[in-house]
């Protein structure tokens, strides 16, 4: 069983993505009420809803203040930072579409009470299908607020789901808390062997589910914010109890073949050239994604190793040199951003071959030595996959010179560029030869313990009750990975951090954030960076203001670069890069939930569309 995520996407890559077949004929059988009888037949037919599941990429943060999308100057970056969303005509990509989704899972629920099953098995089955409906139904929660309530298969044709009004958003999220506490209950605690849905995945969405819905509560005037976030205490508490030890090398959570035996992972996607499953995100870097580059206020936010901000630790050396800007750091930060480091490449005759040699200066080779080593991070040197320096890049495995590597002054090496001079290299783990790039194998976890322990952490600290022992349960076993001091609760005051977010005056009812809320939302930014959160963090938090800030790279000296324009923030001859200009607009208040696709409220004249959107668009 530990191989489904292979047969799911086997079976999806060669022409199962017709709905009609998945839904209506699960198993080749010509109806419903005989394809759905056995405990087999179940297995089955849930085999195809992990498909819904996140698949390995980086593009996924590029509407917030982590990445600046930075292909086309002044256009590339999001519509939703460019205040250019517009009501879509149709469902086609947007979260409505999981609809039909949702219809896939209702179709098994709905023919579990008449199979031969017995009740554990029924019980067993109901969970899982629970689980895969709230997953979606979290999504259009997340995305519009109150949406329809479909609990039951549709007629074919779905006219069904376009007659009624919106549930409200109490409604829906009730029904999600309460599927998930059912399955929470009766599903197989071991699921139906590794890496499938089991007690601890219940537990996971609900941790997750239930910090989103408490805080959107909280920020947005909502009531019983509490009841969700007291939840998430619970739920979460008990899965740290089950799963007390992190992966003690951070980057094995991403650079690893198997992620089997790596501690703290809960459910993992899988991929493996053998069944022809893999993704190409280890040479992402080299081509398009190298677009997304992280930001200078995301690496501001790295702690130094004493556990204390740049701005008021003594070991900080300053950012005007890329050198001492990651030294005694978070090494996420190492992780996460390629490091800097110069290799003499004078005696190469082209890009791309590798030859290449040290410099004379010891500091052009210091990051090298550090991830060869494996300084302070813990990791083995027997690993088929791990981050190495210098990087190879191109299509023919050409050793890149230098990082940082600019796109404005290439050096006659065209790939692993950046406009900032920070490139996000958190899913690269090496280099493959031609024919094999797009091979790629590594796993990609989809809950970990270490997100349930920030998701404890900040509910307690919402409830009040964040003291020095849920640190130690939480933060503090995150740290020492990264080489970081532990959290000390105690220290942690109003002068801590001078660059906490004091409150916007621009946006009416925006809010200080306590000082140590603020820490502990740090560390959730660094841990979980380029997994998918930020953005629903910041509409959560209703802190998305955060992604209007000008975005600005390294610091720089256009003298460095002879014969070549650079842009610079504020225009001198030195600072730190700008690629897009600052917004000259507020974030709308309506922008915090998505607009219903006109055709939907054409077809159904009760749904309302989210307030704001109408007068927009």
């Amino acid at each position: 069983m530990r191989k489904y995520l292979y047969l799911i996407c086997t079976v999806l890559l060669t022409g199962c993505l017709n709905n009609d077949f998945l839904e209506r004929y699960p198993l080749g059988d010509p109806t419903a009420e005989t394809a759905f009888k056995t405990y087999d037949n179940f297995k089955a037919y849930a085999w195809g809803l992990y498909e819904t599941l996140p698949s390995l990429g980086y593009g996924s943060e590029n509407s917030t203040d982590d990445i600046s999308y930075n292909q086309t100057r002044g256009s590339s970056e999001s519509n939703w930072i460019r205040k250019l969303v517009t009501i879509p005509d149709t469902k086609d990509n947007t979260v409505w579409s999981y609809y039909s989704y949702i219809r896939r899972v209702n179709l098994m629920l709905d023919r579990i009470e008449g199979s031969d099953m017995t009740d554990t098995e029924k019980k067993h089955w109901r969970s899982v299908g629970y689980f895969f409906r709230s997953y979606r139904y979290f999504s259009l929660l997340s995305a519009y607020g109150g949406v329809p309530w479909i609990d039951h298969v549709l007629s074919d044709d779905e006219t069904e789901l376009i007659e009624g009004p919106r549930a409200s958003r109490d409604e829906i999220a009730e029904h999600i808390l309460n599927d998930l506490k059912d399955a929470e209950r009766d599903i197989n605690v071991d699921g139906e062997g590794a890496n499938t849905i089991n007690k601890a995945c219940v537990q996971a969405l609900l941790s997750r589910f239930c910090l989103f819905e408490g805080t959107w509560r909280k920020y947005h005037g909502l009531g019983n914010a509490e009841t969700y976030l007291r939840e998430c205490k619970r739920v979460s508490a008990e899965l740290i109890e089950k799963y007390p030890n992190v992966a003690d090398c951070y980057d094995d959570l991403f650079c690893s073949l198997e992620l089997k035996d790596v501690p703290g992972v809960i459910l993992y996607r899988e991929y493996s050239n053998t069944v022809g499953v893999v993704h190409a995100v280890s040479i992402g870097g080299t081509t398009a994604t190298s677009f997304y580059n992280p930001t200078r206020d995301l690496v501001d936010s790295y702690l130094c190793s004493d556990g204390k901000p740049r701005w008021t630790s003594v070991l900080f050396k300053g950012d005007e040199d890329l050198y001492d800007e990651f030294s005694n750091r978070d090494h996420r930060l190492w992780l996460h951003v390629t490091p800097p480091y110069t290799v003499d490449r004078s005696k190469s005759n082209d890009a791309w071959d590798n030859k290449w040699e040290f410099t004379d200066n010891p500091k052009d080779r210091s990051f090298i030595d550090s991830l060869s080593t494996r300084i302070g991070i813990g990791y083995g040197t027997s690993k088929e996959r791990q981050k190495t320096l210098p990087f190879r890049q191109g299509y023919i495995g050409g050793i890149l010179g230098a990082s940082p590597h600019f796109d404005f002054f290439l050096n006659n090496q065209p790939w692993y560029k950046s406009a900032f001079g920070y490139n996000n290299w958190k899913y690269y783990c090496c280099y493959l030869d031609m024919g094999s790039q797009r091979n790629e194998e590594t796993d990609m976890p989809i809950f970990r313990i270490e997100e349930v322990m920030l998701n404890y952490a900040e509910a307690m600290c919402e409830l009040g009750e964040f003291d020095q022992t849920v640190a130690n349960l939480t933060i503090n076993k995150l740290r020492p990975r990264a080489n970081v001091a532990p959290m000390i609760v105690t220290n942690i005051n109003a002068s801590f951090d001078p660059k906490r977010d004091k409150g916007n005056s621009d946006y009416s009812g925006d809010y200080e954030v306590n000082p140590l809320l603020w820490e502990i939302r740090r560390e959730r930014r660094i841990e979980l960076f380029s997994e998918g959160f930020r953005f629903d963090d910041l509409r959560r938090w209703k802190k998305c203001h955060y992604a209007l800030k000008k975005k600005l790279g390294q610091f720089v000296r256009s003298s460095d670069f002879p014969g070549v324009s650079v842009t610079i923030d504020g225009g001198g001859s030195e600072g730190y890069l700008e690629f897009h200009p600052q917004q000259t607009h507020l974030w709308p208040d309506y922008y915090y939930l998505n607009p219903i696709p006109r055709n939907e409220r054409v077809l159904n004249p009760q749904l309302e569309q989210n307030p704001g959107w109408e007068s927009e668009n």
